[in-house]
């Protein structure tokens, strides 16, 4: 019997079927049980920036303010990321999952209650910021340690919950914010995944785990070595240092994108607000899928010939938003701003690709979980700044204002790295490691 068949049914192990006990979990339910977790995790995150004009309305609370409670969700996301991955391999993955699902629902659904600035922070920057954070390392593992032969496919069909939720997810919420409140869209998706995550704990039962040795927890010694080794080969490599600048510049742009366009659809050109926050993805999203595949189709058969291609390719995307977020900032009609958008995602796209397969070029396999765990720490905690610098210019400048800075960092971030690739060592960036 192979590994992939043992791990989907596990004939080998007396199942856990019976009075009280779910039937097996094959592999390919693993990838949608966690479909539904991950759509929740990221529709759960775009109900806030859709329902911002309505919650500013309610409880008369600065734009400054909003922006602060969306920057603490960033720096608490960003803080507990590397925490959650060290988690998932200390403990059983499975229950890191439904904690995580449990955490951030319940904070999602105490938004619904909130009755002042203090208390959106805490409900909604600290405890949902933290529950999502747990949520990606652990359910990417599961998924990873449950498909061999089919792992990439796998693990990309899982990765569509990431736009589908925040695309739909934007498109519910306004929808119901409209007709019922925003706190009744808070409501809703809270109880939706407290439900889920309840019918999580008990299917999951039926999944028994197999991690590879490599995978299996290590004592203290090994971990720190581990992060010593890793810290080592990052201060050591400036391609790594600048991926790492771009990608905060990258999280920057988004983190602003995703917090304040709704509004601006819904200020400037009297979006309903049940569609502002649809249109402000949709768009964006429709581009990045297109700018995302052609780019992995071809920086994969470029590669070999030109090693530097993924990092060159990404700041190539950074760079090349740049117009496009200024165009949608200062777009006179919401089409124009639409088409904007779109281009803006193309590029988005482009420097997708990359993300994790330029880390893999130049990090040796046991070091990559924890270099990819600082990278996106980093990424978080220098784009959390971002909300609150564009809700604290809307007084004085507006929301083009603060969409300027956004394509001012892209454009910074992407000459960073695309620069620093250009000058260093081509064994370094080759991936000699």
């Amino acid at each position: 019997m192979d590994r992939e068949s043992a791990v989907a049914g596990r004939p080998d192990r007396t199942p856990l079927t019976g009075r009280g006990h779910p039937s097996p979990v094959g592999r390919w339910e693993i990838v949608a049980l966690l479909w539904v977790a991950f759509f929740l995790n990221q529709a759960d995150r775009q109900v806030f920036n859709v329902v911002l004009p309505l919650i500013r309305t309610d409880l008369q609370i600065s734009d400054a303010a909003l922006g602060a409670i969306a920057t603490t969700f960033t720096i608490v996301y960003g803080l507990l990321v590397p925490l959650s991955g060290w988690l998932g391999d200390v403990i059983d993955r499975r229950k890191v999952v439904v904690i995580s699902l449990l955490t951030f629902s319940t904070g999602t659904l105490l938004t619904g209650f909130a009755s002042s600035f203090l208390l959106l922070l805490m409900y909604r920057g600290i405890a949902t910021g933290a529950g999502e954070a747990l949520y990606a390392p652990a359910a990417a593992s599961l998924i990873g340690e449950a498909h061999v032969k089919t792992r990439a496919r796998a693990l990309s069909l899982h990765q569509t919950a990431n736009y589908t939720g925040i695309v739909l997810g934007s498109l519910i919420s306004g929808l119901t914010a409209q007709a019922l409140g925003w706190r009744a869209a808070f409501l809703i998706y809270g109880i939706a995944g407290l439900a889920w995550g309840i019918f999580l704990m008990w299917r999951l039962r039926g999944h028994q785990p197999l991690r590879d040795a490599a995978a299996a927890p290590k004592d203290w010694a090994t971990t720190r070595a581990t992060v010593r080794d890793s810290l080592a080969v990052i201060a050591g490599t400036p391609t790594i240092i600048a991926h790492m600048i771009g990608f905060g510049g990258l999280i920057f742009v988004l983190v602003g994108f995703l917090t304040w366009t709704p509004t601006l659809l819904f200020e400037r050109f009297g979006v309903p607000i049940a569609y502002a926050g649809f249109e402000a993805v949709v768009y964006h999203h429709i581009g990045a899928y297109a700018g995302l595949a052609l780019t992995s189709w071809a920086t994969d058969r470029l590669i070999g010939r030109w090693p530097r291609v993924r990092l060159l390719s990404m700041a190539f995307g950074l760079i090349g938003m740049v117009p496009f977020i200024w165009w949608a900032a200062s777009a006179s009609t919401a089409w124009q701003a639409y088409v904007a958008l779109g281009l803006f995602g193309f590029f988005r796209g482009i420097y997708d690709a990359g993300i994790f397969a330029a880390i893999f070029d130049v990090v040796e396999d046991r070091l990559r979980s924890t270099v990819t765990g600082i990278l996106l720490a980093s990424g978080f905690l220098i784009g959390a700044a971002s909300p609150s610098i564009m809700g604290a210019m809307k007084a004085s400048y507006g929301l083009e204002g603060g969409m300027q800075v956004l394509s001012i960092a892209a454009l910074i971030a992407g000459m960073v790295l695309g620069i620093t690739t250009l000058l260093d060592r081509p064994n370094r960036a080759v991936g000699a490691l």
